[in-house]
């Protein structure tokens, strides 16, 4: 499937802003084919680009061989896939270089896991490098249509009343959260798709496991544990929930939830407080990264998630408005920070934008087919203890209207994600 990708432009513009540039993503999410289109862009501007992968054994020895050497003789521009696999001592290299050689778009390292997630490697690169997120397809990448959401909630909330948005039925939606967003199972049959889910659940129970954890003892409980947080999609983190259920004591469980992030199967939204909010809690919500790969680990699909009785609809519907949020913030023209926000009184929003100046957009997420104002009253509390800096709070539902629910407050169609 050739699909344009938002990213794209992002890399482009970091070449020519920083030394290196780190593409980062989960496996499968697309970075080879998107550096083969850095690659052809680049030719067209008449750069002659050199594109690398540490998937070829004998690339990977040379690096891990004499990895000071190799990045010594890496011509500029070069672009290299699956970095991570030369381990830290390749990176310190690209360190040394970067220093000695303070030009830009020396270098695109392009991996599947949040490598720079050590302290060490992160303190090293600090400055260097620009780091760009790929994410499995948005939905507007896999139409052909330019989100723009994030911009229009900020700056032009009035024009959601303007935009023509697609009907989507329940079956429609559930469609989309079981398809998900990787790439390749996009126009796959139901049943090839399935079991491509499958084969990439495999690959990260025992390949990744096995690299990280050097233990092959330790594959069955953290399958347990893998399956225990996409149970528990858009929850809040609570690994002594996860640890009670999988008989596991709470420090293995976090240990494995962590390589879960580093391998970005799941990712988190921390908690959002202010002054104006003393009674917020401070524990991140947990997100799959896929929604397809999430409905895959619970063993539902289509036609049990169109049943209104559905236990898991509304998790996975969530789980999927959180994950078109943080693809489209990573190329969204508003800076933005993407939290949760929850009071111990009871009060929730399912995400927090938080721009500029600590301006701040509310989206809930509702599974029903009509919108009412009591849909609305948290972010009406919400905007009426932080004041002026609420720019506006969506309902986002499964209706096909945009309705008003209060000053600065509108219900909008699931569709409007990607409507334009």
């Amino acid at each position: 499937m050739d699909v344009a990708r938002r990213s794209l432009a992002t890399v482009e513009e970091y070449i020519g802003e920083f030394r290196a540039v780190v593409l980062s993503g989960p496996r499968q999410s697309g970075k080879t084919t998107l550096l083969e289109q850095l690659r052809q862009h680049q030719q067209g501007v008449g750069v002659e680009m050199s594109n690398r992968t540490f998937d070829d054994a004998t690339e990977l020895s040379a690096a891990i061989g004499d990895p000071k050497t190799y990045v010594e003789q890496l011509r500029a521009p070069t672009a290299v896939d699956e970095f991570q696999r030369a381990g830290e001592p390749f990176l310190l290299s690209v360190k040394m270089r970067l220093d000695k050689d303070r030009s830009r778009g020396q270098l695109v390292l392009a991996g599947s896991t949040s490598f720079l997630t050590s302290k060490k490697v992160a303190d090293s690169l600090a400055g260097r490098v620009g780091i760009v997120e790929l994410w499995p397809f948005s939905v507007g990448e896999a139409t052909g249509h330019q989100e723009r959401f994030i911009d229009r909630a900020f700056h032009k909330p009035d024009q959601f009343h303007q935009l023509t948005y697609q009907h989507l039925s329940r079956a429609d939606v559930a469609e989309l959260i079981v398809r998900g967003g990787f790439p390749e199972p996009q126009e796959m049959s139901t049943r090839a798709r399935t079991n491509w889910f499958r084969s990439y659940l495999a690959t990260i129970a025992t390949k990744d496991v096995i690299e990280e954890v050097g233990e092959v003892r330790k594959l069955a409980e953290f399958r347990r544990v893998l399956e225990l947080v996409m149970a528990r999609t858009a929850y809040e983190a609570n690994a002594a929930a996860i640890a009670s259920d999988a008989g596991i004591h709470p420090t293995t469980v976090a240990q494995h939830v962590e390589l879960l992030r580093n391998l970005m199967v799941v990712h988190e939204l921390p908690a959002w407080a202010s002054s104006a909010t003393t009674k917020a809690k401070r524990h991140p919500k947990r997100y799959a990264v896929d929604t397809g790969l999430a409905a895959s680990v619970l063993g539902t699909d289509v036609a049990r998630l169109s049943d209104v009785r559905s236990p898991l609809f509304g998790q996975l519907l969530e789980t999927f408005v959180i994950n078109e949020l943080a693809k489209q913030r990573t190329w969204a023209e508003t800076e933005v920070r993407l939290h949760h926000f929850r009071d111990r009184d009871g009060a929730e929003i399912d995400a927090l934008l938080v721009g500029q100046g600590e301006q701040l957009v509310g989206i809930e997420v509702k599974s029903s087919a009509s919108a009412v104002v009591s849909d609305a009253r948290h972010l009406a509390s919400f905007r009426d203890r932080v004041g002026e800096r609420f720019v506006h709070g969506f309902v986002i539902y499964l209706g096909d209207r945009v309705v008003g629910l209060g000053p600065r407050l509108t219900a909008v169609p699931l569709s409007s994600l990607w409507a334009i």
